[in-house]
């Protein structure tokens, strides 16, 4: 069984899961950037918050606060990698080393990106670089995962090879 082969409701019914995890998947990007500016003194800013602005007065996350984001972070990402791991799992297009790269990769991504909120916090801001080339790998996963899937979903049908 691969994407191709799929009956064409189960298709239409992955498409959509797709651009809609997408579109979600996006938008917490975005989310990123308004709140860190994809910087790493954004990021250490966020953890270990700022007072030198009475303004935008960011305080320091609590253990309590890194908890609660983490878990909820780490448990979303997962769910979100797994369902399309499974369906990555059955294009065509990449195979191999690959293959298990991009389906294996955000697991280990998601770890140190959401674990090591703990680390610049308590630790080191240094950690915020690692953080920073985990994250872009964890994301770079999704999208190729992402576009790779949509396009057999959408453009290859069972009678091409």
């Amino acid at each position: 069984m691969t994407l191709q082969t799929l009956d064409k409701n189960l298709k239409k019914l992955l498409i959509y899961y797709l651009i809609t995890l997408g579109i979600g998947f996006s938008l917490g990007v975005l989310y990123v950037y308004l709140n860190s500016e994809f910087s790493s003194s954004g990021m250490i800013e966020q953890y270990l918050g700022s007072e030198s602005d009475k303004w935008n007065f960011k305080p320091k996350k609590t253990l309590q606060d890194l908890v609660s984001h983490t878990h909820e972070h780490i448990t979303m990402f997962s769910i979100i990698f797994l369902s399309l791991g499974i369906i990555f799992l059955y294009n065509n297009t990449i195979k191999g080393f690959w293959k298990r790269f991009l389906i294996i990769e955000p697991f280990l991504s998601i770890i140190i990106t959401f674990g090591g909120f703990f680390i610049i916090r308590y630790i080191s801001i240094n950690f915020s670089y690692i953080i920073m080339i985990s994250s872009i790998l964890m994301y770079l996963c999704f999208y190729v995962m992402l576009i790779i899937s949509l396009y057999e979903l959408i453009f290859l049908n069972k009678n091409k090879p």
